[in-house]
C-alpha cells in the first residue's frame, strides 16, 4: 500500500470517528493511534517469534502490582473476532490502560498507553473502524510509509489553534535540522516536542548522513515535497545502538503530545529513547534540568506567561517563549548548537527578560544566524511572524551575525497550503549561502554584534536600518464593522440551532 492509499485509509477513519461525534482532533487522532499500534504490536509479536529469536509473548497472563492481567484478549485477532460489539468495546476500554504497565514493552510504547482512554461512544463504531484496520499489515510497509502514516494523522491536529504549539511545517524543520547538522554520537532534545516532528527529522538526518550513496532514495513526504532518505548502512553496532536509545530526547509539559511523540518514535524506531512528561521552564527542578546536550532543536509555545520560572534559567518572569530560549541557553553543552524557532517579538522584546537573554545570548554563545520568515509560515495554526535562530555555544561573546531575510517557502503561504513550483522557495538560496554567510543586497546580511548592542538588542531588520519599517494597512471602519455583524449573525444562527436540539430533546 503506498501512502497515498493510507492517507485515504486515515481519513476514513477519521469520517468514521466523526460521524460518532468524536470530533475533537485530539481525540480522535489518539483513538485511531491506539487502534493503529494494537494492531501493530501483534504483528511485532508474531514478526519476533517466526525470526528465530529467543520467544516473547506480549499477549499473556502477566502479574502487574499482584493482580493478573489477561493481555490475550487485547490480541488484535482475538479481539477483533468478538461478535459483541459492546463487549469488544467493554475489553477495549479495561485493558488498553494496563499495557503501560507492561514489562515487554519499550518506555516509548509504554508512554503511548499511560493514562490511556478510550472515548469511542459504541461497539458500533468500534467495528467500522477495526474493520478498515484488520486489512493492513503494517510491519510489511517501508519504514517511510509508516512514518508518513502517522504524519498525515496527526496533521490533522492542525485543525485546532492549541496545535500551533507544536505543529511546525516539516519543511521548516528539515532546513533547520540541515543548517544545526546533529552528528551521531553527540545527544539531541527537543524541550517542547509536540508530536516529535524535530526528533524524527534529527533522526533522518544522521541516517542519511551515513549511508553509503547507493542506498540514498528520493522519496514524497507528505506536502508532495521530495526528501532525500538514508538506511545508515555505515553505523556500527554501538552507533546503531546509541542512535536508538540515547541521541534523542522529548519533553513535552501534556501527555496527549507525549503519547504523539511517543507513537513517532515507535514508528521510527527509536522507541527506547526518553520520550517524558514534563514542564521544562516552570515549577520545581527535576534531573533533566542538571542535564546538557548537544544539540537543542525546538519550536516551543509562542503565548502565554510562564508560571514559576525555573531557578536555573536565572529569570524571574517572561513570556514562555523568552524562558524557553534561557533554558536552551542552560541546557546546551560547551560547543553545542542549536535551531530554535521563535515569534519576531524575541528580535524586538525590550522587557528585562527580553534583554537579559538577548544579552546572554550574545555573550556566552556565538550567535550565528537569524532567519527571518516569511509572513503565513505558520497559517493556518497563527498569523504571528516568526523567525529562528541558529547559534553556538562557545562561552565566548559573538562577534557577528548573519541575517537572512525569507520571502517564500515554496508553498502559497494561505490556510489552504499548496505546494508548487509556482511559488517562490527561498530555502535552496537560505542553505546555499548559509556556509560561508555570504551576503547579499536585500537579502542577506552581516552585523556587527556591537550594532545590535548599541541598537538596544533590537535585531529587527528595520531598526538596524537594512530595510524600511512595514506599514500595516487598517481595513476601513464600516468593512470592520460590516464584519463583526457578520459573525454576530452567525453566532446568533448557532445559539438558535443549539435551542431547537435542546427543544427537540426535552420533547
Amino acid at each position: 500500500m503506498d501512502t497515498i492509499s493510507l492517507q485515504n485509509l486515515l481519513k476514513r477513519l477519521c469520517k468514521v470517528m466523526w460521524e460518532s461525534n468524536v470530533t475533537d482532533p485530539l481525540t480522535y487522532v489518539t483513538q485511531i493511534a491506539y487502534l493503529l499500534l494494537l494492531k501493530m504490536l501483534e504483528e511485532m509479536d508474531a514478526e519476533q517469534n517466526g525470526n528465530g529469536a529467543k520467544r516473547r509473548e506480549l499477549f499473556k497472563k502477566i502479574l502487574i502490582d499482584g493482580e493478573e492481567v489477561d493481555f490475550e484478549k487485547l490480541r488484535w485477532s482475538l479481539l477483533t473476532s468478538d461478535p459483541n460489539n459492546e463487549r469488544m468495546l467493554r475489553t477495549l476500554r479495561d485493558l488498553l490502560p494496563k499495557l503501560a504497565y507492561h514489562p515487554m514493552l519499550s518506555p516509548g510504547a509504554r508512554a503511548i498507553f499511560d493514562d490511556a482512554r478510550i472515548v469511542i461512544p459504541d461497539g458500533a463504531t468500534l467495528r467500522r473502524a477495526v474493520d478498515l484496520i484488520s486489512p493492513l499489515h503494517l510491519m510489511s510497509e517501508d519504514a517511510d510509509i509508516k512514518g508518513d502514516l502517522f504524519e498525515a494523522l496527526s496533521s490533522d491536529l492542525g485543525q485546532q489553534k492549541r496545535s500551533a504549539q507544536f505543529r511546525t511545517p516539516r519543511h521548516l524543520i528539515r532546513v533547520i535540522v540541515e543548517m544545526v547538522n546533529p552528528e551521531i554520537g553527540r545527544t539531541v532534545c527537543d524541550s517542547a516536542c509536540g508530536t516529535g516532528g524535530f526528533l524524527i527529522a534529527a533522526y533522518e538526518h544522521i541516517l542519511l548522513a551515513n549511508t553509503s550513496p547507493e542506498f540514498v532514495r528520493e522519496v514524497s513526504a507528505p506536502g508532495g515535497q521530495l526528501v532525500r532518505r538514508g538506511i545508515g548502512d555505515k553505523l556500527s553496532p554501538t552507533q546503531w545502538d546509541f542512535l536508538q536509545k540515547h541521541t534523542l530526547h522529548g519533553f513535552d509539559g501534556e501527555q496527549t503530545f507525549v503519547r504523539m511523540t511517543a507513537m513517532n518514535a515507535l514508528l521510527h524506531g527509536f522507541d527506547y529513547s526518553p520520550i517524558v512528561r514534563r514542564d521544562s521552564i516552570g515549577g520545581g527542578e527535576d534531573r533533566w534540568d542538571e542535564v546538557q546536550f548537544d544539540f537543542i532543536l525546538e519550536n516551543p509555545p509562542f503565548s502565554g506567561a510562564g508560571q514559576s520560572p525555573k531557578r536555573s534559567l536565572r529569570v524571574e518572569k517572561g513570556d514562555k517563549y523568552v524562558l524557553f530560549l534561557a533554558a536552551a541557553l542552560r541546557s546546551l553543552k560547551p560547543g553545542g548548537r542549536a535551531g530554535i524557532i521563535l515569534p519576531t517579538g524575541i528580535l524586538f522584546g525590550d522587557t528585562n527578560s527580553h534583554i537579559e537573554v538577548k544579552k546572554r545570548l550574545l555573550d556566552e554563545c556565538d550567535l550565528q544566524a537569524v532567519v527571518t520568515l516569511p509572513k503565513g509560515m505558520f497559517e493556518p495554526y497563527t498569523p504571528n511572524p516568526t523567525c529562528f535562530l541558529v547559534f553556538q555555544k562557545t562561552g565566548k561573546p559573538t562577534k557577528s551575525v548573519w541575517f537572512y531575510r525569507m520571502e517564500g517557502d515554496g508553498s502559497s503561504l494561505k490556510k489552504a497550503r499548496k505546494f508548487g513550483p509556482q511559488f517562490r522557495n527561498d530555502f535552496p538560496d537560505l542553505l546555499k549561502k548559509w556556509p560561508k554567510r555570504v551576503v547579499a543586497d536585500g537579502v542577506a546580511w552581516r552585523v556587527p554584534a556591537k550594532q545590535i548592542i548599541d541598537n538596544g538588542y533590537n535585531m529587527t531588520l528595520a531598526s538596524l536600518g537594512f530595510v524600511e519599517a512595514e506599514k500595516t494597512d487598517h481595513a476601513e471602519p464600516e468593512d470592520i464593522l460590516a464584519i463583526i455583524a457578520d459573525k454576530e449573525r452567525r453566532i446568533l444562527k448557532i445559539i438558535e440551532e443549539m435551542r431547537e436540539l435542546v427543544a427537540e430533546e426535552a420533547e
